[in-house]
């Protein structure tokens, strides 16, 4: 792009620290473990929000999640491990075999590591360079959304320390006010979830991966801000309690940021 049209377009499109704004973004960050019902949840608390900004463009949220990372891979890149669990067409995939590092992601056996449950099946996700690189990518793309000053609910499976520490860094840089939601949920529930998620689409999980990121995704000392219960709340009231915590920590109330959000009802 030619020098004086970049400076065009960059003066078009300013960051809400240009612009001024009273309040800073606000940047929700759902962490859980596989099959705890983060997006049945993030999903109903982005209809929520979209309620109760009533139409003002400058407090809606845009909802946004770590399975992006997967939508920008080619299938031809999916793990045959993941395909057979769907009934996929393996000679289609450019992997030649089980864990050869041609595959955006794998999941490896961790049935004999260290962890609270114990047994197995126990399945770690393990990005290879190129997943890697989506992933740190698709984490930046949440910060530029927010520098322009666009509110964010990020539903994220924060499994290693390195994506919790990466994603945390991009957030704060932003200026954004991050409200960290930890989703919990029995082991049990979680391996009935996971069980019954066969539906041939990407929302397929193999057993094992529950037990495993259980262990994992709250072990990364996040400070949550608030946390929900999805085998003890139903999605209604656990998007009650985030909505009440986010009004007690001054984020939504009556006159709030910038006059922006009336209270839930």
């Amino acid at each position: 792009m030619p020098r004086g049209k970049k400076e065009q377009a960059e003066q078009i499109i300013p960051t809400h620290r240009e612009v001024g704004h009273k309040s800073p973004p606000i940047a929700i960050l759902v962490n859980g473990p596989s099959s705890s019902g983060k997006t049945t949840f993030c999903r109903a608390l982005h209809e929520r929000l979209t309620h109760l900004a009533d139409g003002n463009h400058e407090t809606a949220f845009a909802r946004v999640a770590f399975d992006d990372v997967v939508l920008l891979m080619s299938d031809q890149l999916y793990p045959i491990s993941f395909v057979k669990l769907q009934g996929g067409d393996l000679s289609r995939l450019v992997s030649r075999a089980p864990q050869d590092g041609r595959a955006g992601w794998e999941y490896v056996d961790e049935s004999s590591g260290a962890g609270k449950h114990g047994g197995g099946p126990r399945l770690r996700l393990v990005l290879n360079p190129h997943g890697h690189r989506l992933l740190w990518g698709v984490h930046r793309s949440w910060g530029v959304h927010l520098e322009l000053g666009t509110n964010l609910i990020i539903d994220h499976f924060l499994q290693d320390a390195d994506w919790a520490e990466d994603v945390l860094q991009v957030l704060q840089r932003t200026g954004a006010t991050v409200f960290c939601v930890g989703v919990y949920c029995s082991l049990e529930e979680l391996e009935r979830r996971e069980s019954s998620r066969g539906d041939g689409g990407v929302e397929g999980r193999p057993l094992g991966l529950a037990r495993r990121s259980d262990e994992l995704c709250h072990s990364h000392q996040l400070d949550y801000q608030v946390t929900v219960l999805t085998d003890r709340q139903s999605t209604a009231e656990s998007v009650n309690s985030v909505v009440a915590a986010l009004q007690d920590a001054g984020v939504l109330h009556p006159g709030g940021p910038a006059g922006r959000f009336e209270t839930a009802s």
